[in-house]
């Protein structure tokens, strides 16, 4: 027997509810680093261009976030703070705690499109008439909706991030009331 026939999959609505949580704690997050860029617009520095727009973003939120995901899936709880709190874990398809360099490349394809859709945004402010800009948002945009309907309509409701990965979100106790 395969883990997977013990251990059944977290479902979408588990998910989502979870990701819920962890949404949470990543507003807290950008609510700081806003904090931060503000204290530091006040005092003089300005970010010019819509590349040094975007890497500031990038190295204050997008990787933050995603390597604190990866840690969190890949460490003896196997979950972040919103999988732990609905009872979820990540596995890889042997039921194994997942690594991390695996557990990077599940969180490094699943905030791809947060990364996208900031590139796109920050270039469409200094130039609204870009196709390519345009294209990229659409692109960032369809990556998320592809992914949910991956997980909803698969079987084991594999997102994304988890085919490519390898991995599966499994339910593994009833998590605290939240």
């Amino acid at each position: 027997m395969t883990p997977q026939d013990h251990d059944p999959p977290a479902g979408p609505g588990m998910r989502i509810r979870a990701q819920a949580l962890d949404l949470i704690v990543i507003a807290a997050w950008v609510g700081f680093a806003a904090a931060v860029g503000f204290t530091l617009r006040a005092a003089g520095v300005r970010l010019d261009s819509a590349q040094s727009r975007d890497a500031v973003a990038f190295a204050t939120l997008v990787l933050p976030v995603t390597v604190t995901f990866a840690v969190q899936e890949a460490s003896p709880s196997q979950a972040t703070f919103g999988k732990r709190r609905r009872g979820l874990a990540v596995e890889d398809r042997h039921g194994r705690r997942i690594s991390l360099p695996r557990s990077l490349a599940r969180s490094g394809v699943k905030f791809l499109p947060w990364q996208l859709a900031h590139t796109a945004v920050f270039g469409l402010f200094a130039d609204s008439t870009s196709s390519w800009l345009i294209t990229l948002s659409v692109a960032a945009q369809a990556l998320v909706i592809g992914s949910a309907a991956m997980m909803a309509l698969d079987s084991g409701h594999l997102a994304l991030h988890d085919r490519v990965a390898g991995t599966r979100v499994k339910k593994v106790v009833a998590g605290p009331g939240l």
